[in-house]
């Protein structure tokens, strides 16, 4: 069946809308087209009811969630994380003025309920960001020549090959040793802060140190890949904020298609299916977008960066991941 999705009792599946012949079967067909707000069996959930706090809540730790496991991998602690997220809240801020006034730290701080110190630091901060972030990146980098050596060396390993127990200080097996040896002229103090920081090892009472994540792998991104994620991420986010936020006006294309207990063999028919189609798709776009620009005449004042994305997703039914 198609449903509308608008109603509380459509959305826990206890559907009072037309039931409409589908080709979908029981899979869920959802977003929105660019039409006017109205409430009708058109097969499309509406993403533009006002989310309550539960609602925001879910939504932001669901979005959160692939973001967290990247930073772990990468040894990127909580508290860096928070830092970034923090400058961000004050960056945004600015943008919330009071009309005919200058945005004022003050203001900030009301806004984003740092205090008023912090918000000037954070003020501060946003207008040399990459400075921190290679202060960030150079810390990190250590954390993560010592946990590499920590799986691969012999010195550090037993038998099985698997990391050892660390004694702090001493000769031979020990962090003080490996400190030495793969993190430069620093102190094993500040290398032992930064590993804890990103909760990567334990120390025990009788002073010797265990890794927690024996899985942990350092990894050499691309920075490509990395501005290609962002920029995607950034463009869906965006949609689905103005369509919740510009409820009751024209709203964005916002289409998924998604269904569960899917088998290996018919995950492998739909990925050759989906990349033959969308590669038509997008190449038909890029072709129409090309003579449409070179035929606009004088550009105007104003100036969009617009277009459509197209993404596949998979995840275990098993992953523990919220539904």
């Amino acid at each position: 069946m198609i449903c509308c999705g608008l109603d509380e009792e459509c959305r826990q599946d206890q559907c009072r809308c037309e039931k409409l012949p589908s080709p979908l079967n029981e899979g869920r067909w959802q977003g929105k087209r660019n039409r006017k707000n109205s409430h009708q069996a058109s097969g499309l959930y509406s993403m533009s009811e006002t989310s309550s706090k539960t609602g925001f809540h879910k939504a932001v730790r669901k979005l959160m969630r692939p973001l967290v496991r990247m930073a772990i991998k990468r040894g990127i602690s909580v508290n860096d994380f928070y830092l970034w997220l923090k400058a961000i809240y004050v960056e945004e801020a600015e943008n919330f003025t009071i009309e005919g006034k200058k945005q004022s730290t003050s203001r900030i701080a009301l806004l984003t309920g740092l205090d008023r110190k912090e918000a000037a630091r954070l003020r501060k901060l946003n207008q040399d960001m990459e400075a921190l972030l290679q202060q960030q990146t150079k810390r990190t980098n250590r954390a993560v020549r010592a946990i590499n050596a920590w799986q691969k060396e012999a010195t550090y390993c037993d038998e099985g090959g698997q990391p050892k127990a660390l004694a702090l200080y001493g000769e031979g097996a020990s962090l003080e040793s490996l400190v030495q040896q793969y993190c430069g002229d620093v102190s094993v103090v500040t290398v032992l802060g930064e590993l804890e920081q990103s909760g990567l090892v334990e120390v025990q009472e009788e002073d010797t140190i265990t890794l927690k994540d024996t899985s942990y792998i350092p990894h050499e991104d691309s920075e490509e890949q990395l501005f290609l994620m962002g920029q995607a991420a950034h463009d869906l986010l965006n949609t689905s904020a103005y369509n919740i936020e510009q409820q009751g006006k024209l709203s964005r294309l916002q289409l998924s298609v998604a269904y569960n207990r899917v088998d290996p063999e018919v995950i492998a028919k739909l990925k050759v299916l989906i990349e033959a189609d969308s590669l038509e798709l997008l190449q038909k776009l890029d072709r129409w977008l090309d003579r449409e620009i070179d035929h606009q005449g004088d550009t105007g004042p104003e100036q969009y960066r617009a277009g459509v994305g197209i993404y596949y997703f998979e995840e275990s039914m098993d992953s523990g991941t919220e539904q």
